[in-house]
């Protein structure tokens, strides 16, 4: 973890932001804000849905959060020179130490571009951070759980319909520049702020005096939790949990590593949960190399 004393932001319209570093000593949010840095394709970034997911599910009230995108160096220069094999060897390892399930057949049978990729996520974001999250898992979804590549535009159409998006504008955005130049932003800043490691949170606070922290790779998670009380000056109050069905309804697709890191629950205590579920025709597993996640039987095909 590393603290400074610099913070950076993109300015402007969508679009037409400018990235600039500027002093904390100028903010003045009311919360603590979150910028998360992630290549969508990263396994290791994959792996920390679940904690992420648990972060934002007990504390959101807290802070603000933003994703941005970069991308794995190698990992685009693997896809361009079809070195599908070692990125697949990636996946499996990740995949055996977070218990993110995957399928990296995707690598051998269909393999999606980094840079269309992170275009289409970012032309979803100018529907809103909301719209480009719930987009941002949709894609990931595709491609880590469903082995779809989506390196046609059809493809991508179908996972803004998935996400609840105006498929209208989803396409006359991926379709101009606005998404690369928001790529751009995002590169410059992580450059700006000296991103080396994927994934990355960097977190900044309203108080004059604060300092931000940048936080890479995978801590425990009391690490984070301790780390926005502190900003805050005060313990933060988790959100009540919802009845997992509930949680279902909302994500459509589930890990069974999601689901115990969420409910603080044993591997074995998840897989007890969702097979009550499973009894009730309410979810049902969907089986890869790697392990298996859940669907919930209603959800959008």
């Amino acid at each position: 973890m590393t603290r400074f004393e610099a913070g950076s932001t993109c300015e402007g319209t969508l679009g037409n932001e400018s990235c600039t570093i500027r002093s904390l000593k100028k903010r003045s949010f009311q919360r603590v804000e979150i910028l998360t840095f992630i290549d969508p394709l990263c396994p290791e970034c994959w792996g920390f849905e679940p904690l992420i997911k648990k972060f934002i599910f007990q504390y959101h009230e807290y802070f603000t959060f933003r994703i941005l995108l970069t991308t794995n160096h190698d990992t685009a220069n693997r896809c361009q020179f079809y070195r599908a094999k070692k990125i697949a060897e990636e996946w499996d390892k990740y995949a055996r130490l977070t218990g993110m399930c995957c399928d990296s057949d995707v690598w051998f049978e269909n393999p999606p571009s980094p840079y269309s990729i992170a275009y289409a996520i970012k032309a979803a974001e100018f529907q809103g951070g909301a719209a480009g999250q719930i987009f941002l898992r949709r894609v990931r979804e595709q491609i880590f759980l469903r082995k779809q590549g989506l390196n046609k535009f059809e493809e991508l159409l179908e996972v803004a319909r998935l996400a609840g998006l105006d498929e209208e504008e989803f396409s006359n955005d991926y379709h101009s520049c606005r998404p690369i130049k928001a790529f751009q932003c995002d590169r410059k800043l992580a450059n700006e702020l000296s991103i080396t490691e994927l994934p990355t949170l960097v977190f900044s606070t309203p108080c004059n005096d604060s300092e931000a922290v940048k936080v890479n790779g995978h801590y425990p998670y009391s690490v984070y939790v301790q780390i926005l009380t502190e900003l805050l000056g005060e313990k933060p109050v988790p959100a009540p949990t919802i009845a997992l069905t509930d949680y279902f309804r909302q994500q459509f697709f589930l890990t069974t590593q999601e689901v115990a890191v969420i409910y603080d629950l044993t591997e074995e205590e998840a897989l007890k949960e969702l097979r009550k579920l499973q009894l009730q025709q309410i979810i049902e597993p969907v089986v890869l190399k790697s392990g298996e996640y859940w669907k919930y039987t209603d959800a959008v095909k």
